[in-house]
């Protein structure tokens, strides 16, 4: 009963009228939606998968330098505050991580040597979530000395066969040093990263000696787990009371938020993305307001009918604005479609993760409806403003 009242209405019989413009205005329309997709896309995935491997602690708050702006940066501080901060009575643990970007550049042979950022942390306390980032398999591997296991997302660039299938031990050097990739984890690579490697403490102590007397001394981040029941945010709030300014701690999401931030304020790759989004709205009002434009034009003689006859402004209002709700349906399943298969290329080539969830295609949806139904508002002013006596 429905799709009989919808194609009866004189808004669907205006758009299918023409099959041949119909099909061009919705190619156009999708092609927008297209675009506005893969923005927000490679801007959604630039976050993503920056703090997946976040995401994949197993934690409640992380202790940081206060100067630390980013995940990226190499701002640390002293293993103490580790000691102070679990002597709290709703600290279960504190985990140190470690983390080495700059001086780690990975090798293999017939290929140059690039960064990669190296995560290290003691394999008696796991810090990862099992389910997020399975390693307890490969810790047989990690125990043994020159050895690490590698993203499945690092680029291919570094040379190593880190897929699925691949065989190890694969023979490498790190920052100079031979080293032995026995394994391989998923996490992705980011704007920062073009890989990840992941190594006991004491492998990490051996190539990174630089960092300090003793690098263990040296923290990157503090993994926190509570005591069951207690506040994240509460405990945060005491412990930054009572460590002063010398330490920084944050919830899990606060610290998820403060880098999204970084990346999206601090940096020009956020409002870069934005304005492409921006760009395709423009272009599908554009697109949408001429297609809406040339239907009333074809039968503004027709129109002018309606208005002698005495229908309103209202009604002509709301008749563009059905097409338009219309043609934004119609354009945005195809555009849907066509981002899902274009995001699992672009994730396969970039090693970025890029998705769609309901959220983030709820607001292309919206951003669709808008730019069809702001076309129509446009389009029908030539319409009102016609005098019917004139038409004829």
């Amino acid at each position: 009963m429905i799709g009989k009242n919808i194609k009866g209405s004189l808004a669907w019989r205006n758009l299918v009228h023409d099959g041949r413009k119909l099909t061009v205005a919705i190619f156009g329309i999708t092609f927008a939606v297209i675009l506005m997709f893969q923005q927000r896309g490679f801007q959604d995935a630039l976050f993503d998968s920056t703090v997946r491997i976040i995401h994949q602690m197993d934690c409640q708050l992380i202790l940081l330098n206060p100067t630390r702006f980013a995940l990226s940066s190499e701002v640390r501080f002293g293993r103490h505050f580790i000691d102070i901060v679990e002597s709290s009575p709703a600290v279960k643990s504190v985990d140190p991580l470690y983390i080495e970007n700059m001086a780690a550049r990975l090798k293999h042979q017939g290929f140059r040597d690039r960064p990669i950022r190296v995560l290290a942390y003691d394999l008696s306390r796991p810090i990862f979530i099992p389910s997020q980032l399975p390693v307890a398999d490969q810790i047989v591997q990690l125990r043994q000395a020159n050895t690490a296991i590698m993203d499945r997302l690092s680029h291919s660039k570094y040379g190593f066969d880190v897929s699925d299938d691949a065989s190890f031990p694969q023979r490498g050097d790190l920052s100079g040093k031979p080293l032995q990739i026995v394994g391989s984890f998923r996490s992705g690579r980011d704007f920062a990263h073009d890989g990840n490697l992941i190594m006991s403490l004491e492998n990490f102590v051996d190539y990174f000696g630089y960092r300090s007397r003793d690098p263990r001394d040296v923290v990157d981040l503090g993994l926190v787990k509570l005591v069951p029941g207690s506040d994240p945010a509460e405990v945060a709030r005491q412990l930054n009371t009572e460590l002063g300014k010398n330490i920084l701690v944050l919830t899990k999401n606060q610290f998820i938020t403060k880098e999204i931030n970084f990346w999206n304020r601090s940096t020009p790759i956020g409002p870069i993305f934005m304005i492409g989004t921006v760009m395709g709205f423009i272009v599908g009002v554009i697109i949408c307001y001429q297609v809406l434009a040339t239907n009333i034009s074809d039968r503004l003689a027709e129109y002018a009918t309606l208005k002698a006859m005495g229908y309103t402004n209202t009604y002509f209002y709301g008749l563009i604005s059905q097409q338009a709700v219309l043609l934004a349906v119609m354009g945005f399943v195809p555009g849907l479609v066509l981002s899902l298969v274009i995001f699992q290329v672009n994730s396969g080539l970039t090693g970025l993760l890029m998705y769609i969830n309901v959220t983030r295609a709820g607001g292309i949806f919206l951003a669709t409806l808008l730019m069809c139904v702001t076309s129509g508002f446009f389009a029908v002013r030539k319409l009102l403003t016609a005098d019917p006596a004139s038409l004829f």
